[in-house]
């Protein structure tokens, strides 16, 4: 049935030839990131996913930095006392005469303070090498938050435009028996 109505218009089936021609047809993508063969929905939950974990990593990383800072400071007082206790008790020590019992006590007391300086100082050196992992991991997880914040941007854009297209496809197909919102 190729023949036109009275009024000129196509018939339905003509309509019906032409929407399903341009149903197939994909749309260029512009995007820099190689994810066409993503489904939208996979992009999606990746999407949420970065903008849940993104406030939680970030604010993890300001706790850690605090709990950082104040171990430091926790070992280096630690060390500090632990140093000087060992003076003291090494002082004592010396000033006391030989074979009593306090004398041996204040041996005791430099003993473990010098103990307890080596253990601050293993902390120490413990919290040096995780800033060094925690900076591997940062190198690591970075570019990969830098992808997701992309993504995300892509996607409400993408969103965006589909959006505008929308209307735009309503206005310009009337055929369809769909009207136009504007």
């Amino acid at each position: 049935m190729q023949s036109s109505g009275v009024d000129g218009t196509k018939s339905s089936e003509e309509g019906a030839k032409e929407t399903n021609s341009n149903a197939g047809r994909v749309k260029p993508s512009g995007r820099g990131l190689p994810l066409p063969n993503i489904p939208i929905w996979a992009r999606w939950v990746l999407g949420s996913i970065v903008c849940l974990a993104l406030p939680y990593y970030k604010r993890i990383l300001r706790i850690e930095d605090g709990v950082e800072k104040a171990a430091e400071t926790i070992l280096e007082t630690v060390e500090k006392v632990a140093e000087i206790t060992e003076e003291i008790a090494s002082d004592v020590a010396d000033a006391l005469p030989g074979g009593t019992s306090l004398k041996e006590a204040a041996l005791k007391i430099e003993n473990i303070a010098d103990q307890i300086d080596k253990d601050a100082e293993k902390a120490e050196a413990f919290l040096h090498k995780v800033d060094q992992i925690e900076e591997q991991v940062d190198a690591l997880v970075e570019p990969i938050i830098e992808k997701g914040e992309l993504i995300e941007k892509e996607i409400q854009a993408e969103r965006e435009v589909e959006e505008r297209e929308i209307p735009a496809d309503k206005e310009a197909n009337p055929s369809t028996g769909e009207t136009s919102d504007k």
